[in-house]
């Protein structure tokens, strides 16, 4: 894409930032958008991080929907019903892609099929479907499927869906790096028609287009078509979207998840997922936490639960009042702060902190 018609509007102010991950590639991204791309998605990657927001239009509509959803029971049960069914499918297909030895066009058709339906069910587990169900009362209905939403569903697709976008997709290149004589960290900049182009055509990106993107890359969704964006606007979306100096920053303010109140040193894990899945869970499992530390991360899933029940207070960058920091904190009545941005960038491990939870503020004491 060398011009985009809207520039004018693709600013901060009129997007919301979901996801932040250091080190991802484009292959990741376009992935996540096989489905993303009718949310108006919007890929930042620079200085090492990868930021990835929703248009605030796009999230009211879903806020509705959600509740649409999850308020009606015979509406909800379809829904279940479908994402189970394709639970099922993916540890099928996971099976059989680990143990894969050649990679071929098909291969990726049926990734991207998979992704396709998968991100259609648990794109509904996040903020952007759930939160809106919190505000005003909740029927009795609405907070059953909340539950099941949370506490089942998402609890056993999110390393599914995590395996989808990076352990499948890894091994994938990987097999076919060495057949092509290329650096499978190289394809990982690649997006899944670059990949088939590859496959097919041995056509393979320019080094001098990899180079690129290793530094800075921005992919943008309009009118469900995904396009790497280049020249002048590429520039123009980078200097907008770029993160603000956070060095001096002595407090910072997030949703609360669960009230309380804590002082405290805080363990700070980002969790690297420009690799191999199982490799970030070995070295998740490795790492060292003090009894009542807070507990300070991008976001959590089930791997981080033996780290979490240590925790005396939890902060996560994204997240919402249904997400998994949020249950867990409610379920080990510790406080928490989900959607805080950047409290991995603020906070370093061993700082003291003061979490207070009442009010969503986090202040460093030391």
């Amino acid at each position: 894409m060398k011009y985009i018609e809207n520039i004018a509007n693709i600013k901060k102010e009129n997007y919301q930032r979901a996801f932040s991950f250091k080190n991802l590639g484009c292959l990741f991204i376009d992935i996540a958008c096989v489905w993303y791309r009718r949310r108006n998605f919007l890929a930042v990657s620079q200085n090492g991080m990868c930021d990835q927001y929703f248009e605030n239009s796009a999230v009211t509509k879903t806020y509705k929907n959600g509740k649409d959803i999850f308020s009606n029971e015979r509406n909800f049960k379809v829904f279940e019903q479908g994402f189970r069914e394709g639970i099922n499918e993916t540890i099928g297909f996971l099976e059989k892609a680990k143990k894969q030895e050649k990679v071929t066009l098909n291969d990726f058709f049926d990734l991207r099929a998979l992704a396709f339906k998968m991100f259609y069910f648990f794109e509904k587990t996040e903020f952007l479907f759930t939160d809106g169900c919190y505000e005003g009362d909740m029927s009795e209905v609405l907070k059953k499927n909340l539950l099941v939403l949370g506490d089942d569903l998402k609890m056993t697709a999110r390393p599914l869906m995590v395996e989808i976008l990076t352990t499948i997709p890894y091994k994938f290149t990987e097999i076919i790096a060495k057949e092509n004589n290329l650096d499978p960290e190289d394809l990982k900049l690649y997006t899944l028609d670059e990949i088939a182009n590859l496959i097919e055509l041995q056509d393979c990106v320019s080094t001098e287009e990899i180079a690129s993107r290793k530094e800075s890359f921005v992919i943008y969704c309009e009118n469900e078509t995904v396009s790497i964006v280049e020249g002048k606007d590429k520039d123009t979306i980078l200097e907008r979207f770029k993160e603000p100096d956070l060095s001096n920053t002595k407090e910072f303010k997030g949703t609360i998840a669960n009230k309380g109140l804590i002082k405290a040193k805080v363990r700070v894990i980002v969790p690297e997922l420009d690799q191999d899945y199982n490799i970030f869970v070995k070295k998740l499992m490795s790492m060292e936490m003090d009894q009542g530390d807070i507990l300070v991360t991008e976001t959590t899933s089930p791997d981080f639960v033996p780290l979490m029940k240590k925790a005396g207070g939890i902060i996560a960058n994204q997240g919402g009042l249904n997400s998994h920091a949020a249950i867990m904190s409610r379920e080990l009545k510790v406080p928490c702060l989900v959607g805080t941005y950047h409290a991995t960038e603020v906070l370093k491990t061993g700082d003291i902190v003061e979490l207070d939870a009442n009010n969503g503020v986090v202040r460093i004491i030391k």
